[in-house]
């Protein structure tokens, strides 16, 4: 804009963790316009970091006429229901809440005390690495949580699959347009779901600009698999794991697998390479040929029955990922969230074992894929004397029955039992609310 004062750096700040750059154009103080980043030249590693729409309507989020921009207090004899609130300074703000979060503590405890996961701003400074947890361990601590909304069941099969207390990532999209013969996009749509300059469109892009055969399996028909795919593999929702199934018994009965890496590195494929004391026919090669617990032989007609794929298809699809050397196969976060969607993410990650593809440059462990990650300073947490903790989806459970809450019967983790319920204090929710804005 011809006219405008001057050009300002700022970020994307919405709940997304690209953090686009954004050159923002300010006249008489005002934002006038929103433009991307202009340093790059769109070169694989030094690309112009695009903001999305989403970025780039930060000018609309700002001007908000609904946006809350001072703290708020409930009426005086208003009910929850009744959205009566009035404007109170930051001042008292913040001695309400140091009053009553001291009132909590001396009352309470500090298991009383509770930060919800999710602020709507992720990978946020003061939401994830100080602020709240920071401030509440050094008053004495407070109930933690495990999980996450997004990825809880592929990090709960990380830890027996790989040993790692969150997903493991497989390589990068940039590794794979150099060194990778296939990709397979297994239930991940970057084209929709990471859609930003700092996310994926761009480099899955170009990979498919570059002549890098693409695969994608999903449900759906999406704009990954509009805009990207070789083949779309369609499946059931949910039936990842038959689909993998029946590709692995293509591949052992065609010698297709990798066993010398599976003898190598991995645990529970075949009967030689069990722990000891496990029961006979209970390797993953035994539940294959039918000789497990069910005595079904998963076949890739058994598979074809359950996904909706036709068995031909099946074939193909499992000689092609046996054959492509190295192949990354990269899941999404999609194919996890289902009943049972631990299963699905611990396939996933089996079929890059089988076929080798673990540790390989253009190869990978069935992850989500890698990615580039500046390095930054984060505010030490400090620790938390508090070694009790819950699952993030349970916190309203803590607010109604915190002292019923077992280990057994809602994993409640540090201790068999939460002994106080989270107490939610008058007047404390608006003031965070009002914060996180």
């Amino acid at each position: 804009m011809a006219d405008a004062d001057k050009t300002v750096w700022s970020a994307c700040v919405i709940n997304c963790g690209s953090r686009c750059p954004l050159r923002l154009q300010v006249k008489d103080g005002t934002i006038v316009r929103v433009l991307p980043d202009n340093t790059g030249d769109d070169t694989l590693l030094n690309r112009n970091i695009k903001a999305c729409v989403r970025g780039r309507n930060m000018r609309q989020r700002v001007y908000n006429p609904d946006r809350i921009k001072k703290p708020l207090k409930r009426v005086d004899g208003a009910k929850r229901t009744e959205g009566r609130f009035e404007e109170i300074s930051w001042d008292e703000a913040l001695d309400l809440l140091a009053e009553k979060l001291k009132y909590t503590y001396d009352t309470y405890g500090p298991e009383a005390i509770y930060k919800n996961y999710g602020s709507g701003v992720w990978n946020a400074h003061i939401a994830y690495s100080g602020g709240w947890h920071r401030l509440f361990n050094i008053l004495g601590g407070h109930l933690g949580y495990y999980g996450n909304y997004s990825y809880l069941q592929i990090t709960q099969c990380t830890r027996y699959f790989y040993g790692a207390d969150d997903e493991q990532p497989s390589n990068s999209i940039e590794d794979a347009i150099e060194n990778s013969k296939l990709l397979v996009l297994w239930g991940n749509n970057p084209q929709e779901t990471r859609m930003s300059g700092g996310g994926v469109t761009f480099t899955t892009a170009q990979a498919k600009k570059n002549g890098l055969k693409i695969i994608v399996v999903d449900p759906r028909y999406s704009d990954s698999a509009s805009v990207l795919a070789d083949e779309w593999i369609a499946l059931r929702p949910g039936t990842d794991t038959a689909l993998i199934a029946g590709m692995i018994h293509v591949m052992m009965s065609e010698g297709l697998h990798d066993q010398a890496f599976l003898d190598k590195y991995c645990v529970g494929f075949d009967e030689e390479h069990m722990p000891a004391g496990a029961p006979a026919n209970s390797s993953y090669r035994a539940y294959i040929e039918g000789k497990g617990y069910d005595k079904i032989e998963k076949t890739p007609e058994w598979a074809a029955d359950i996904t909706g794929v036709p068995a031909d298809t099946i074939r193909k699809f499992a000689r092609e990922v046996a054959l492509a050397k190295p192949a990354n196969i990269t899941q999404g976060w999609g194919p996890q969230r289902h009943a049972h969607g631990e299963n699905q993410a611990n396939a996933i990650y089996l079929l890059a074992c089988v076929t080798g593809n673990v540790g390989l440059p253009g190869g990978g462990t069935g992850g989500r894929d890698g990615y580039y990650w500046p390095v930054t300073q984060w505010l030490d947490n400090g620790e938390n004397p508090v070694e009790t903790s819950i699952s993030c989806y349970k916190w309203t459970d803590a607010i109604d029955r915190g002292p019923e809450m077992t280990a057994l019967a809602d994993g409640v983790r540090g201790r068999g039992r939460v002994p106080l319920q989270v107490r939610v204090t008058p007047g404390i929710r608006a003031i965070l609310a009002a914060s996180a804005s």
